[in-house]
């Protein structure tokens, strides 16, 4: 009997010793880079909202000024990129406080959760949530500085449109989604161009999505 309650303390402690020796299992479900890989749109940013893009292992933002880019990591569900480079375009005082801000942020690791397919960077009420944009054809447009009258389903006012500047208008009859133009600017833009499956009677084939202000100007009335 003696032998037996030796051995029994000797093969608890080898026990123990085993589990200290296995390295922690990783948590089930852990987000992923390639599962963040894509261009994202910020939700209810306003003419501000700001736009994400994640490669293999590069990520991109611009939040309504500069551009910044960097090495992504996503480690411990935060997602980061250091070192951030940006551009180094001007911008009203407070869009460039908010991409210092955001650099900071990015810097030292951002809480980031997949929602129902939507992208929450940050915590909070301070979240930025972010809807994944579908993929399409890059082009470069002009747009004019003032509408036209044009009838679709009602009489409405259309933007005037073309891709070379030695090509007449062409009314677009619709939206170019993220575009709030200003009367009075013209514009050169970069936008994505998808097809629309099944689209209604009424509706066009085609969306126009904003990627990205090239230029504007303001044109004066003669």
């Amino acid at each position: 009997m003696m032998h037996h309650r030796l051995i029994l303390p000797a093969l608890a402690a080898a026990a123990l010793a085993g589990c200290a020796a296995t390295p922690s299992a990783p948590v089930a479900n852990a987000l992923t880079l390639p599962q963040l890989k894509g261009e994202w749109r910020q939700i209810d940013g306003g003419p501000a909202a700001a736009k994400l893009q994640i490669d293999e292992q590069r990520l991109s933002i611009r939040a309504g000024c500069n551009g910044m880019f960097g090495p992504a990591a996503l480690t411990d569900g935060k997602l980061s990129a250091k070192p951030l480079a940006a551009t180094m375009m001007m911008c009203p005082p407070e869009a460039m406080q908010r991409d210092a801000a955001l650099s900071r942020q990015l810097e030292a690791g951002m809480p980031v959760k997949l929602e129902q397919g939507r992208l929450l960077l940050g915590e909070g009420k301070d979240a930025m949530r972010f809807e994944k944009l579908p993929q399409g054809e890059i082009k470069f447009i002009y747009v004019a500085a003032e509408r036209k009258p044009c009838s679709g389903v009602a009489p409405m006012q259309c933007l005037q449109v073309r891709d070379d500047k030695s090509k007449p208008w062409q009314l677009h009859y619709g939206e170019i989604e993220g575009f709030q133009p200003e009367p009075g600017v013209a514009y050169r833009l970069r936008i994505k161009e998808v097809k629309v499956d099944n689209p209604p009677a009424d509706a066009s084939s085609l969306r126009w999505i904003l990627d990205m202000v090239v230029e504007q100007e303001v044109v004066k009335k003669p």
